[in-house]
């Protein structure tokens, strides 16, 4: 008899990275033309979307502004910055790291910036930036 194994995530405690390998990094679209369901990246229902950005030496800060899709609108818009509200009109959820001045791998820490955003009720997520300036990581979690 085979062993069952889920296709979901179900509820995690520990992030899963969704470029579906752990350390992998998802890929930065450059413009936000986000039309079909299959872009991005799915959510699995997670409640959190945490992601790192990294400069690659480019020599300028470096933004990546991240994309919700919901399949009830079947419509993407930039996420809010106060996660599943939208009391604040305009300000999109939007990561930005600075210049290092540094190879990416003689980076620090301090080199990189990591946020958690709530994303309840998030079918799908995208990022959109210049993507030879950035490298981008992210992942979910229910907890």
């Amino acid at each position: 008899m085979a062993d069952f194994q889920y296709k979901s995530w179900g509820r995690t405690r520990s992030p899963k990275n969704l470029a579906g390998s752990q350390g992998g990094n998802v890929d930065v679209v450059l413009v936000a033309t986000l039309d079909a369901a299959t872009d991005g990246y799915p959510t699995e229902n997670q409640r959190f979307l945490h992601v790192m950005v990294l400069d690659r030496n480019d020599g300028d800060e470096r933004a990546v502004t991240i994309y919700g899709y919901n399949h009830a609108f079947e419509k993407w818009a930039p996420l809010n910055t106060l996660g599943n509200s939208t009391a604040v009109a305009g300000v999109a959820a939007v990561v930005t790291v600075t210049d290092s001045s540094t190879a990416l791998g003689s980076q620090t820490a301090a080199d990189r910036e990591m946020v958690t955003i709530e994303i309840a009720g998030i079918d799908r997520v995208a990022f959109v930036g210049v993507t030879a300036d950035v490298l981008c990581y992210a992942a979910c979690s229910t907890f």
